[in-house]
């Protein structure tokens, strides 16, 4: 039997484009329109749309014929536009419908849809107008009044209620009507008349029909249109739930982030802990071995010291025994000497031994006033110290030289040579200070070209400093690097002629530190903790942030012309501080600025004239953002050349020192005269020496007295040689005993030393052994060297570890700020305490709830999604089957069309063999829940996809705390994630068997490329066709469909034979077609159609001519 369906039996056109009135007649299978271009084929395929759509906008008209002078419109149909700009119904006021009437083959009941319009003539857009329905066919008047006037909406409207009570009125619900929104319109239609069809797929459907687009591709064209989207909510099912999880989830990820950064400080403290008792370890090691040392040293020195008092005890011995020996000889020598004193001999030679004291004394003094004249010529003798001597004293000097002295000439030279060694101390003085600036200077300058040879400004010692101490503190708190510059590094001068001048400008400013904008306040509030630096008086922090704020102005031809900076923010500095600075050339451009300076330096401001400081543009010039080469040849130079003034001074001042030890005269004058006389008289005692030493030889060559000089010689030689020996000895004594002192000193430093390191030292055997056996096969300084070498290594690694334990504090108390922790607590109690209080929160208050919820949401996700996609999925392989089936009964020439569905390849793909897991097949869930049921330990399912399982459930995840427009992109992207057409590729292959049977599948949108013409055009008809089918598929003949498919310019560029094949193939879908083709496509068609139209347009007006078949075919074959 027959399966019933509704038919487009007639259309009536009231006043539409170059149509007045007329009446068209449909057929059930193929309708064909067929004319030129702009015969008026489109004004017909855009009326229907109107009526279809239930819409007057013009998105959806043909636009082919669109040019300047005509953009179509349904307003422009309605007055009848044409080509030349004309219009058939301009300037007057009239009404219009188009009316569709359909008949259902099954009920045999007609009912009509359509649209009335009333335009003014001055209207320029359309403000009445209404859509309609009513049972039955198209009345007889064909909605004309008696005067052939097109109805009024009221009188439509008296249509319509005279229809309620016709017997034509059989059909479901209410279709006399006219409708007060589209919205009621298209819900009547789609469902009641159309015997619900999706009005939205069937709107997209036609309007890709009627221009033949697919534009992303025939696959997907299949997945919109011939696999619908499932209806089931499973959306508001699990968005609640999910809404519960996540606040749990949030708050047992809170704790976790918490026991994380907590577990990390413990981490970092005992590490600090481990590294502080190894440190220990090391350092009571070194200290067992500075013990163990001294014992050492202790020892040998005592033995040093037996050993040196018995070589003093023995010397003692020998140096008593000599002494002994002396004793005797020299009272031997007085007796000898007492004998020879008696007779005449001894006095005479008393006599001459007074007598050469005397001789003594004189030459002691001549050779003292010998070298006074010497001392006194050196006044001359030296050319620089000369220079500051008096000629008159020059020439006493050389009168004193020639013997001349007096007692008038010594006064005078004294005070004259008082006066030149004042005059030489005073120069001394003045080269000492200046010696001393020089040096300083020269310091100064040597650290700077230091610097600059190693790339570095040479700011002072406080500035950099205070920079450095900034930048760590910030960086501290940040927890990264932030960088404090100086000003000066920042921006270069490039105008070379200005350079002294902003130098000069920028004065102390210059050398300021300065941060990014975002960091200034912090960096204020650190910068006033930093009193404590020495000179921070002098150092200056610029607030970035505020400068910034401020958008300083720039006056034209200022010196901020001659800057240039990278950064934006210290642009902002420059326009502040250089900006109104006028570069001026005169006095009088000075004063007219008001704020200005020269190139040579000289500035005006507040009313004051000025010279730049020098050193601001030459000592302290240090604005670029590069060290300056020639500020460091310069500043060599300068070094060398202080270098060679301070060596020239230290010379002179050398030389001027000598004349402080010159001879000034300083006896007294008479002891002077003395001295000088002392020549003469020497050398009368001389004589009188000789004359005895005469006499005591005559004396000496008597017989007794030989004998006894010759005893009292040898006495004297034995007594001297005695005397050599006992001083002999005691020198080695006193070598022992110095040595026996320093040896005492040692034993009581030792002693000292080793009880200061064992002052509240606790001895430990064990580690006493360690160091005891560590020594046996190691010296004491490469066991040392080892363990200090350890100690350091500790240090650095206490100092890193200690910065990790800081950091970690400071990441947990900037993320969970209210429990009121600092970072610098010396023990770790605080937060050892609220990581046990975190562990105790989190084991038994949330873990439970967290797992119960999310079985709940795994519950839910199973059953109503997972299981629903499921379930979705293999419906559509069964659909597939099903409209595969259909499409193998359709075949062109030696292949046949089909449709595929494979996993999608995109990331929705890694869900897709959860998705069709055979676990899903079986309810493992009951119905009242899962309490009691399988765990999720126990689940085979959860247990193979459990990853897959939460990224799904993250996809699902509500955002917090987000606007209602956030929510709605949230719950679109969820509708995506339900959707089982995201989890599969759609697409469309030609399926090729060879005479061999070999079969090979080519994919259509590979082969014939996207909205392709030829060959391509075939698949993308059958897959249209098809959709169209399946949009119109029914279950039960209760609630026949339409079947209408509206298509333009169709089969442009197919063959004949695939023309027909298409028709028929529609014809097979028992689809109603109305096919728009130019002139020529119609001799190819016309066997395959039911219903033919020819278009014409003549003096603006369109004629449509009902063609008879039969007649046509007669005539191509020659029968007429």
């Amino acid at each position: 039997m027959k399966q019933a369906k509704k038919i487009f039996t007639r259309m009536l056109m009231n006043n539409w484009g170059g149509v007045s009135h007329k009446v068209m007649e449909f057929h059930e299978y193929v309708n064909l329109f067929s004319g030129k271009s702009g015969s008026g084929k489109s004004t017909v395929m855009d009326a229907i749309q109107v009526v279809l759509y239930g819409s007057i906008s013009a998105t959806f008209l043909n636009k082919a014929a669109d040019d300047a002078k005509n953009r179509r419109s349904v307003l422009s149909y309605l007055r009848g536009a044409q080509k030349d700009g004309s219009y058939n119904r301009d300037g007057q006021d009239f009404c219009s419908q188009i009316v569709l009437e359909i008949f259902d083959t099954g009920t045999k009941v007609s009912t009509c849809i359509g649209v009335a319009f009333e335009v003014g003539k001055n209207d320029t857009d359309i403000r009445k107008y209404t859509f309609f329905s009513h049972s039955g066919k198209i009345p007889e008047d064909e909605y004309l009044t008696e005067k052939g006037v097109p109805y009024t909406i009221a009188g439509l409207r008296k249509l319509v209620e005279k229809r309620v009570d016709s017997s034509d009125n059989r059909g479901r619900g209410d279709v006399n009507r006219l409708y007060p929104s589209k919205e009621a319109y298209l819900k009547t239609v789609y469902d009641v008349i159309f015997g619900y069809v999706e009005p939205g797929r069937m709107m997209t459907m036609e309007k890709s029909a009627i221009a033949l687009r697919m534009t992303n591709g025939t696959g997907q064209f299949i997945r919109d249109y011939m696999f619908p989207k499932s209806k089931e909510d499973t959306v508001s099912t699990i968005s609640d739930q999910l809404g519960a999880y996540r606040e749990i989830k949030e708050r047992v990820e809170d704790l976790e982030n918490r026991i994380h950064l907590l577990d990390e400080i413990s981490r970092q403290n005992l590490a600090l802990q481990t590294t502080r008792a190894d440190k220990i370890h090391v350092e009571q090691v070194l200290k067992y071995i500075d013990i163990e040392s001294f014992k050492t040293k202790i020892e040998a020195r005592s033995q040093d010291l037996m050993d040196i008092n018995e070589k003093i005890r023995a010397r003692e011995k020998q140096q008593n025994e000599n002494n002994e020996k002396k004793t005797q000889l020299t009272n031997a020598l007085v007796e000898v000497e007492a004998e020879l004193k008696s007779s005449d001999y001894g006095q005479k030679e008393k006599e001459l031994k007074s007598l050469k004291e005397t001789i003594k004394l004189l030459a002691r003094n001549s050779e003292q006033w010998r070298e006074v004249v010497k001392g006194l010529a050196r006044w001359e003798e030296d050319e620089e110290i000369s220079a500051y001597v008096s000629n008159p004293a020059l020439q006493r000097i050389d009168e004193i030289k020639s013997g001349n002295v007096s007692k008038e000439a010594i006064e005078k030279l004294k005070k004259q040579l008082s006066d030149a060694l004042e005059s030489i101390n005073e120069e001394v003085d003045e080269i000492g200070t200046r010696i001393s600036q020089n040096r300083k200077d020269l310091k100064e300058k040597k650290e700077m070209v230091e610097d600059l040879k190693n790339d570095r400004k040479p700011y002072r010692k406080e500035l950099k400093q205070a920079r450095q101490e900034l930048q760590n503190r910030l960086s501290t708190q940040y927890g990264r690097t932030i960088h404090v510059n100086i000003f000066a590094d920042l921006f270069d001068i490039t105008d070379e002629k200005w350079k002294n001048a902003i130098e000069g400008r920028m004065g102390r400013v210059k050398h300021s530190l300065v941060t990014a904008p975002e960091y200034a306040l912090d960096a204020a509030k650190v910068f006033r903790k930093l009193q404590y630096l020495g000179g921070i008086d002098e150092v200056d922090l610029l607030d970035t942030a505020a400068i910034v704020k401020s958008e300083p102005k720039v006056h034209d031809n200022s010196i901020y012309e001659a800057v240039h900076a990278e950064e934006p923010y210290v642009d902002q500095c420059l326009r502040r501080y250089l900006g109104r600075i006028a570069k001026c050339e005169t006095e009088e451009e000075l004063r007219a600025s008001g704020n200005g300076v020269t190139a040579d330096c000289y500035s005006y401001n507040n009313y004051i004239f000025r010279h730049l400081k020098k050193n601001d543009y030459e000592k302290y010039a240090c604005i670029g953002t590069k060290v300056s080469k020639a500020k460091l040849r310069e500043m060599e130079d300068e070094v060398l050349k202080l270098s060679e003034e301070v060596l020239q001074d230290q010379q002179m001042q050398q030389s001027l020192k000598a004349a402080q030890g010159f001879e000034r005269l300083n006896q007294s004058t008479d002891q002077i005269l003395h001295l000088a006389g002392a020549g003469e008289e020497l050398q009368a005692f001389y004589e009188k020496q000789d004359q005895l030493e005469k006499e005591l030889r005559e004396l000496r060559e008597g017989s007794r007295t030989a004998e006894l000089n010759r005893q009292k010689t040898e006495l004297e030689v034995k007594i001297r040689e005695n005397e050599k020996i006992s001083e002999q000895l005691q020198k080695e004594i006193l070598g022992f005993a110095k040595t026996q002192g320093q040896a005492e000193q040692d034993i009581v430093n030792f002693q000292n030393r080793m009880d200061s390191l064992m002052q509240g030292f606790v001895l430990n055997e064990e580690l006493q052994t360690e160091v005891r056996e560590a020594l046996k096969t190691q010296s004491e300084q490469t066991y040392r060297r080892k363990k200090s070498k350890e100690s350091e290594e500790l240090m650095k690694q206490e100092e890193e570890v200690r910065d990790l334990l800081t950091r970690a504090r400071n990441q947990f108390n900037q993320a969970y700020p209210s429990y009121g922790l600092t970072g610098v607590e010396h023990e770790n109690v605080s937060y050892d305490r609220i990581l046990s209080q975190c562990r105790q929160d989190f084991e038994p208050k949330y873990k439970d709830e967290f797992q119960k919820q999310y079985d709940l949401i795994y519950h839910t996700l199973r059953e109503n999604v997972i299981a629903t996609i499921h379930g979705e999925i293999k419906a559509a392989y069964r659909h597939r089957k099903e409209i595969n089936r259909m499409l193998a009964k359709i075949k062109f020439s030696d292949s046949i069309y089909q449709i595929d569905i494979l996993p999608a390849e995109n990331e929705n793909g890694q869900f897709y063999e959860m998705l069709m897991a055979p676990e899903l097949d079986s309810k493992v869930l009951d119905d009242d829940g899962f309490d009691g049921q399988i765990t999720l330990g126990e689940d085979t399912f959860y247990q193979k996809y459990e990853q897959q399982i939460l990224r799904l459930t993250e996809k699902f995840m509500p955002p917090k705390d987000e606007d209602a427009k956030s929510l709605s992109q949230h719950r679109q992207q969820m509708e995506q994630y339900v959707d089982y057409r995201n989890y599969l590729t759609f697409s469309m292959y030609e399926r090729v068997e060879d005479e061999d049977g070999n079969v090979k599948k080519n994919a259509v949108d590979d082969m014939a490329g996207r909205d392709s013409g030829g060959e391509g055009q075939n698949p993308k008809y059958v897959a249209l066709l098809a959709g169209f089918a399946m949009l119109y598929m029914q279950q039960t003949n209760r609630d026949s469909k339409i079947r209408l498919v509206l298509l333009d310019e169709a089969f442009s560029k197919m063959d004949k034979e695939r023309s027909e094949v298409c028709l028929h193939y529609a014809r097979e879908l028992e689809l109603q077609l109305i096919v728009c083709v130019p002139d020529e496509r119609l001799q190819s068609l016309i066997r395959n159609v039911d219903s033919v139209y020819g278009f014409r347009r003549y003096q603006n007006q369109v004629s449509m001519m009902h063609i008879d078949k039969g007649e046509y075919l007669d005539m191509i074959e020659g029968k007429i």
